[in-house]
């Protein structure tokens, strides 16, 4: 038997500006990411599932969100891989992780469109580099610290460097410019191929892969109590409905949700030797 609540629980997802401000679910066609609409959808369906009263909080970044965790101002929070790093250091506890393709894991490609000059690594000299934003694993971090390791010098190698701030509007970018080249995540299925990527049905050329890269965490605070925590992953990973399940999809792209177990805390924790190799090119 479940315990009263006696307040609402807060979880908390980090949102782009347009996502926040905008009121109606996202369309999936256009560059604008997850919205409010999508996030409040969400936490209805949970709250249905889970029996609890769960509402949104729609974070401008990572790093305050987390802050907000960890200050107890929000309960629970979908955190990125490299945000849910320090949360693991901290007295936050890992509910569930987001399954996108066969597993709760996903890869980071280097891009361009079909009919790109750019066929390799080598021509990136001449390349437009389109980035999600410095806190996204696929979309900046992993891919430039792969580049790294080759050699390859990612703070002066290409003409010039951007940031989109969605995987979507990074694809967008690619698609309109033969010499832009983006980064962005996709998935394997079984046999080891592609099975869904962030350019979706679109003609692209991976130029590189790197990972892989362990899926986002929906991590709890300390302040929530362990019967409301099972509760919420029974809610999630043992018996969702497809009303949630389809809630998020829309707000997370995930295809269902399964436990935190160890065998995906240490792909995150393996994350790590990216970080390091992030930090040292970061400082030259």
């Amino acid at each position: 038997m479940l315990p009263a609540v006696s307040s609402r629980i807060r979880l908390g997802v980090a949102l782009s500006e347009r996502g926040r401000r905008t009121r109606r679910r996202a369309t999936g066609t256009g560059n604008e990411g997850p919205t409010r609409a999508d996030l409040e959808l969400f936490c209805a369906e949970l709250s249905r599932s889970a029996g609890l009263d769960v509402v949104g909080y729609a974070a401008p970044r990572y790093d305050r969100l987390l802050h907000r965790l960890e200050a107890g101002e929000v309960e629970l929070a979908w955190l990125s891989p490299v945000v849910a790093l320090a949360a693991l250091r901290a007295e936050v506890s890992p509910i569930a992780l987001p399954e996108r393709g066969d597993s709760a894991w996903y890869w980071s490609a280097l891009f361009v469109r079909a009919d790109s000059p750019l066929h390799s690594v080598s021509n990136l000299h001449r390349a437009h580099a389109v980035w999600v934003d410095e806190e996204s694993a696929a979309g900046y971090l992993v891919i430039r610290a792969a580049l790294d390791a080759e050699g390859f010098d990612v703070d002066r190698g290409f003409e010039r460097q951007t940031f989109a701030r969605t995987h979507d509007a990074v694809v967008s970018a690619v698609l309109e410019d033969p010499n832009a080249v983006g980064a962005t995540y996709f998935h394997l299925d079984s046999s080891g191929a592609i099975s869904n990527a962030g350019w979706g049905s679109a003609k692209v050329e991976v130029l590189k892969r790197a990972g892989p890269i362990p899926s986002d965490v929906l991590a709890a605070s300390s302040a929530l109590e362990p019967a409301v925590v099972a509760a919420l992953r029974r809610a999630l990973c043992e018996s969702p409905s497809s009303a949630l399940l389809e809630a998020g999809q829309a707000l997370l792209r995930a295809r269902r949700f399964v436990p935190a177990d160890p065998a995906q805390l240490a792909h995150l924790r393996a994350l790590e030797r990216y970080l390091i190799r992030a930090r040292s090119f970061a400082r030259r």
